[in-house]
Parts: structure tokens; C-alpha cells; sequence
């Protein structure tokens, strides 16, 4: 199992360092973690395209956080920013890849649909059927290291440097 995540303020998350975790105020996000997911694949609506979602990237789950983390939500699931397995897709932003993408997930995941991606409705388990599935489809995008998206990345410092990275 991985974890859909809906985040629609992407660029300014990163712009303004938010990277590391994703947050939350209700227990939906510990659910989630409890099963133990190995992604979360990012998600938004393309612009002038509602009712359609574009994946974004894979980010490698961790236990802890890699990075300082300052924040207000008390539910939290952390992923390595630093990790050869935390991607964004360069590519995935074409009419084809978001159809395929919106044509996947739409029955799956109806009400998230309807409500768009509003509260809990971004936030759901991607059984491991659908994850092959995005493997399929994603496995000839081109894909660049999450922390080549993130604007400053050299002022995002791991906790522990010396920690080994996952290969």
C-alpha cells in the first residue's frame, strides 16, 4: 500500500521550505500510516483542468523525519527528501499522462473526486494494485531527484549527516 496525497500548494510548500512531511490536524494521516506505506504519490489539479489530477512525484516514506521539521499539525507522516526514490515526474503534465492518470484513479476514488480532493478526501490509501499500475504508467516518464524541485535545496539539511542513505 502507498498513500495518495492531493497538494495542490505544491511550488509554495516548497518555496517556503516545507519539505519532509506532510501534516495534518485529524487522525486520518496515522491510519494511513499504520498500514505501513512504502510512497506518498503527490497529486494536483492542472490548471483550467477540474476534475482531472496530475501526478506530481513518489516520495520514499520514513520513520522519522530526515529534516528539521517545524510545524503546528500534530498528525504527521514523514518522507526522505533526500532518497534516490523520492522523484518528480519533468513530463507528467501532458494532456495524454493526465487523462490516463484522471482515467486510473477517477472510479477508484469517486468521492475525492466530487468533493475535490477538499479535507480527508485528498488523503487516501493507494492499494497495491493501483500502485503497479502507477509504476506502469510512470516507468518511462522522465524524473529528476525531488530535491532538484525545491527552490534553495542546498539550505534543506538533513538531521543527521552522517546517517546512511537508503540505495
Amino acid at each position: 500500500m502507498d498513500i495518495f496525497y492531493y497538494w495542490q500548494r505544491l511550488e509554495q510548500d516548497l518555496k517556503n521550505g516545507q519539505v519532509g512531511y506532510f501534516g495534518s490536524n485529524n487522525t486520518k494521516i496515522l491510519e494511513l500510516k499504520e498500514r505501513l506505506p512504502k510512497r506518498v504519490w503527490i497529486f494536483k489539479t492542472p490548471k483550467g483542468m477540474k476534475g482531472s489530477v496530475q501526478v506530481l512525484g513518489s516520495l520514499f516514506i520514513s520513520d522519522e523525519p530526515k529534516v528539521a521539521v517545524n510545524s503546528e499539525y500534530p498528525n504527521r507522516i514523514y518522507y526522505d527528501p533526500f532518497s534516490p526514490h523520492s522523484v518528480m515526474f519533468t513530463d507528467s503534465d501532458t494532456q495524454e499522462r493526465i487523462e490516463n492518470v484522471t482515467r486510473l484513479l477517477q472510479h477508484r476514488f469517486l468521492h475525492a473526486f466530487k468533493s475535490n480532493f477538499q479535507g480527508d478526501a485528498g488523503l487516501q490509501a493507494l492499494e497495491s494494485n493501483v500502485v503497479r499500475e502507477l509504476e506502469a504508467l510512470t516507468a518511462v516518464w522522465n524524473k529528476v531527484q525531488f530535491l532538484e524541485r525545491v527552490p534553495n535545496a542546498d539550505k534543506v539539511r538533513p538531521i543527521n549527516p552522517f546517517a546512511q542513505q537508503p540505495g
